[in-house]
């Protein structure tokens, strides 16, 4: 399992996570390729929240390379992507990718800590544009994304709550008001 820079548990259906910052949130445990703890084949992402940002760090295995024996380019864009769509998530928002652009800067070798980041750079009601990129060990840049997210309505979004077991009333983990 990956982690965010901080450390990671098992609470019931749920991963806790505590963040570099102190702070700590359940997120629960889901199907998701990428950030889903339950899905046999996936990326097991643990994702940090901040504000108005997401980033976790992932070591792939030699089962994710591509040509040339480097991580494969799909992989990294699902990587970016998912800090990319939890961005938004310190505005109560559960976003999804409208579109996404990304450019490749380096290959990326299996077994290396890859560290990415999203963050959003403006917001019009529930359109949020969204900035990203992964880093190597070393610091070097790998790949960087701009992209577009929609947040969920707030009827979707009462159903996304029940379904990871929060509360319709309660604000997601480290949400600010709008």
């Amino acid at each position: 399992m990956s982690t965010a820079s901080g450390k990671a548990a098992t609470i019931g259906n749920s991963r806790l996570i505590e963040g570099a910052d102190g702070r700590r949130y359940a997120f629960a445990d889901h199907n998701c390729f990428a950030c889903g703890g339950t899905n046999p084949i996936g990326m097991h992402l643990a994702i940090e929240l901040g504000e108005g940002t997401a980033s976790t760090t992932w070591v792939p295995g030699a089962n994710y390379v591509g040509w040339e024996e480097k991580v494969h380019g799909g992989l990294l864009a699902t990587l970016l992507d998912e800090v990319m769509a939890w961005a938004p998530s310190s505005f109560d928002s559960w976003a999804v990718t409208a579109e996404i652009s990304v450019r490749y800067r380096s290959p990326a070798n299996p077994g290396e800590a890859l560290t990415a980041r999203g963050w959003v750079t403006e917001r019009r009601r529930r359109i949020y544009q969204v900035s990203g990129e992964v880093r190597g060990s070393d610091g070097r840049l790998i790949a960087e994304g701009q992209g577009r997210f929609l947040g969920a309505s707030p009827s979707v979004k009462a159903e996304l709550k029940a379904r990871y077991g929060m509360p319709a009333d309660v604000r997601a983990a480290g949400a600010r008001r709008e």
